[in-house]
């Protein structure tokens, strides 16, 4: 049986890291990447603590095991993460719905990821939803990015309602900006 909870746990977090590890760009095959879709950050158990604030990520565990994850990363972490500036400030510089980005409260997806042999049950969306009971009652929305490389991700970030934002200060790059508004 698959269940989701809100986590702050540290050895959740380091299943998570152990996820991250299995998932990444450079760890799975071409026909993984292309197919499965991958991840391209691994972040410490202190850099998870350290993103989520005073918020959990969400986790779905399968016999007390972490299958999936989805992490809050909170604007207030930025200088934390040098290594992600370019999608901070890509935010901050976005039209959305004809306002700047800035101008409504938001969080950064951090990551999300559903192990191999638990995709394509429905837990992507259920993270989300849950992600979204969490955190709507103190931010409009949540801005991700996504490897123009991982069409899978893109497709699935798109069926729970994700929309790609206008940034016309952005550099060419292989990373759409996409926003799931809930104002």
């Amino acid at each position: 049986m698959i269940t989701l909870e809100l986590s702050d746990k540290v050895n959740e977090l380091e299943q998570i890291v152990a996820l991250q590890r299995l998932n990444r760009l450079d760890a799975v095959t071409a026909d993984v990447r292309a197919t499965e879709g991958f991840v391209t950050m691994e972040y410490t158990v202190r850099e998870l603590q350290l993103m989520r604030g005073e918020y959990r990520h969400v986790v779905a565990k399968c016999d007390g095991a972490v299958i999936a994850y989805a992490l809050v990363m909170l604007k207030d972490c930025r200088a934390s993460f040098p290594f992600l500036d370019t999608m901070f400030r890509d935010a901050e510089t976005a039209v959305f719905k004809g306002m700047q980005l800035r101008e409504k409260s938001y969080f950064f997806m951090g990551q999300i990821c559903v192990g191999q042999a638990f995709r394509g049950q429905g837990i992507f969306r259920k993270l989300y939803q849950m992600l979204c009971m969490q955190m709507r009652a103190d931010f409009d929305c949540v801005v991700t990015e996504v490897s123009v490389h991982n069409a899978r991700s893109m497709r699935a970030h798109q069926r729970v309602g994700f929309k790609e934002i206008v940034n016309e200060h952005a550099d060419a790059t292989e990373w759409r900006v996409i926003v799931w508004d809930w104002s």
